[in-house]
């Protein structure tokens, strides 16, 4: 079963130099979006995206837009959203979460991959020469711990460079 990716009625562009990624948690079943009003960075970003170039990009909602079920018939895990621009591609986990360890990382490591290989597996990936994946969470914006290993592993396993922070560069 092929997966549109790239489904317009999930799709968002912008050329704003800042904008945030929300992804609201009291709707349970909405997608992740766009939102380019400063005044809700601090309430309602979960990642901020810094676009000083004004480059026009592409934000493609993936949960809860894009149709991708399991074998078994039941949906499978996905990351939040991708943004695509010129040759470059950013898979975004938005995690709101507070916890003490670093099972959001853990959580948003897995879902990324998945989306990745299910990626690949739908498009032509050398089509792309920058590929990022990023966990951003609001409540933990700088996260103080090195994960080299996890980080090498996922770009090994995905050919993806994997980023823990809520400043995504464009």
């Amino acid at each position: 079963m092929s997966i549109n990716f790239f489904d317009e009625c999930c799709q968002t562009k912008t050329n704003q130099s800042k904008f945030g990624l929300c992804d609201d948690s009291s709707l349970p079943n909405s997608p992740a979006y766009i939102d380019i009003d400063p005044s809700n960075e601090e309430t309602q970003w979960v990642a901020i995206v810094d676009n000083n170039n004004e480059i026009e990009l592409t934000f493609t909602a993936i949960d809860n837009c894009i149709k991708i079920n399991r074998k078994d018939g039941k949906m499978d895990n996905r990351c939040d959203g991708m943004i695509i621009y010129q040759n470059h591609i950013i898979f975004v986990e938005l995690k709101e979460r507070n916890y003490r360890n670093s099972v959001w990382i853990e959580e948003g490591e897995q879902q990324l991959k998945n989306i990745i290989y299910l990626f690949i597996e739908n498009n032509n990936i050398a089509n792309y020469q920058s590929k990022k994946a990023y966990i951003a969470n609001r409540k933990k914006p700088d996260y103080q711990f090195s994960r080299k290993e996890i980080m090498q592993k996922f770009r090994n396993e995905t050919g993806f460079i994997l980023l823990i922070q809520n400043i995504i560069k464009i």
